[in-house]
């Protein structure tokens, strides 16, 4: 393998879906898989979509590397734009671990040994962030060395803006955003995400969003009465908390795709 050592390599697939999957508009957006290279090959992080694999073969080649040089495939979380490819992908790398968190493991088809994605654990170069709440098991990984950030879908970037995932695909939105205030209060250099490409500044920026989100729930909570909350807790009590009208499109019981 002829790969720099911290190299790393995005592999970007678009995504269009028709009106009524995420909202009652089409939406399109990017999916993006990450190769990166170590001093004993090179470790894939997520498999995009079915069919991702030419475009990793694409990849591999560009770093000067080989299906056989990947060494482990770290699954962020068990979405299908995340883990889709992960068929085709194994075959071509029969050597490769496969790692996940351990709240997403039965999710994923996957009929092999499985490696689990904890909290400070170590994967080659790269640290394990355990920053559930998109899914139970969501992961982010950290190159410290590179100070590089891979956020997975904890958020994400749409037309240079930060941006959170949506509410339709998160399974629990008040867990997703302690995770998002945790790795706030950390600094790295760069951040790459699974959603849209790099910002200037990232970890600024991402500070500001929470920042942002907690003024508006501080104002939300100072005009809430007694009355009112008490009826929050009382539509609570029935099957789906979410109003029709509500932002937040999909079913209250459903754990998302």
């Amino acid at each position: 393998m002829s790969a720099r050592v911290g190299a790393v390599e995005a592999v970007v697939m678009d995504v269009h879906l028709p009106a009524g999957v995420a909202g009652p508009d089409p939406l399109s957006f990017d999916v993006r898989c990450f190769l990166v290279a170590h001093p004993t090959g090179v470790v894939l992080i997520d498999t995009c979509l079915p069919g991702s694999d030419g475009l990793i073969a694409a990849a591999l080649e560009r770093i000067g590397a080989e299906w056989s040089d990947i060494t482990d495939i770290l699954l962020t979380h068990a979405h299908a734009d995340h883990i889709g490819g992960l068929p085709g992908v194994t075959p071509r790398a029969p050597g490769a671990s496969v790692w996940a968190g351990a709240e997403d493991q039965a999710r994923i088809p996957f009929a092999g040994q499985w490696q689990t994605l904890a909290e400070g654990g170590r994967v080659r170069e790269l640290h394990v962030l355990e920053t559930p709440g998109h899914t139970p098991g969501h992961c982010s990984l950290v190159h410290e060395v590179a100070s590089l950030l891979f956020a997975g879908d904890l958020v994400g970037t749409m037309a240079g803006t930060l941006t959170r995932s949506p509410a339709a695909f998160t399974q629990d939105a008040e867990l997703a955003e302690r995770s998002l205030q945790r790795v706030a209060e950390l600094h790295y250099d760069r951040v790459l995400f699974s959603h849209g490409g790099e910002i200037p500044e990232p970890m600024d920026a991402l500070r500001q969003l929470v920042r942002t989100e907690a003024a508006v729930a501080s104002t939300r909570n100072s005009r809430t009465s007694p009355r009112s909350r008490c009826s929050v807790r009382t539509t609570r009590s029935s099957r789906c908390s979410t109003p029709a009208s509500s932002a937040s499109w999909w079913p209250c019981d459903s754990s998302g795709p």
